[in-house]
């Protein structure tokens, strides 16, 4: 059975392997963000991005790494196979591991960063947690390797969504979201282990799209 150790490994590999093919920028602006001047972006290795064309993300040495959003997820009252309706709920405790668990993912993954509270040359990110619901599993759901042997392989499918800002002047330089399915076998625990997979996948692309490396 793969370890938590050597499934972190591989989640954080397949992160790094999406982000290969170089990403590139639509002609035309977002209708959704053409106030704020975002032009869709292919090949992210997120659902979806978009990002201002002069945004020069590389250029930034500190991040503002926000708490992340655990208050206003949309969740359905469609059941899942293998949780109860508690698993679901977002209670303080279960805010807190989530929150904790987010800071650890993008500390690593932003290790060499200098952080900062704000001022120029600071890029704030703010990342939250939209939506939980029923999912289908696929080649890449998350924790189909650390189930018990014999359990069926019940998913649940969360979505997160990244706005980067310039901290000097509150512009807004890129939204990111994107959605990735979960065994739901350890929803009843408070910080089950497939979200710390996930958190590190996710954090390790967001680095990967910042850093341009």
């Amino acid at each position: 059975m793969l370890t938590p150790a050597r499934a972190i490994l591989l989640s954080l590999c397949l992160a790094l392997l999406n982000a290969c093919a170089e990403p590139a920028l639509k002609d035309q602006v977002s209708t959704e963000f053409a106030t704020q001047e975002l032009y869709p972006v292919k090949n992210s290795g997120f659902a979806e991005a978009f990002v201002r064309r002069d945004a020069n993300l590389s250029s930034y040495r500190s991040v503002d790494i926000r708490p992340l959003g655990v208050s206003d997820i949309d969740i359905p009252t469609t059941a899942v196979a293998g949780t109860l309706r508690r698993d679901w709920q977002m209670t303080a405790e279960r805010e807190s591991a989530l929150q904790a668990a987010w800071a650890d993912a993008m500390n690593k993954a932003f290790s060499a960063y200098a952080h900062a509270a704000g001022g120029t040359g600071v890029l704030r990110i703010e990342s939250s947690l939209t939506r939980i619901a029923p999912g289908r599993p696929t080649a890449t759901t998350i924790g189909g390797d650390l189930q018990p042997m014999g359990s069926s392989q019940d998913v649940i499918e969360i979505w997160g969504e990244f706005r980067l800002y310039d901290a000097s002047d509150e512009k807004l330089l890129a939204v990111i979201r994107d959605n990735r399915t979960l065994t739901s076998v350890q929803m009843s625990r408070t910080a089950p282990v497939t979200v710390t997979l996930l958190f590190g996948s996710w954090s390790a692309l967001l680095h990967t799209r910042v850093s341009g490396k």
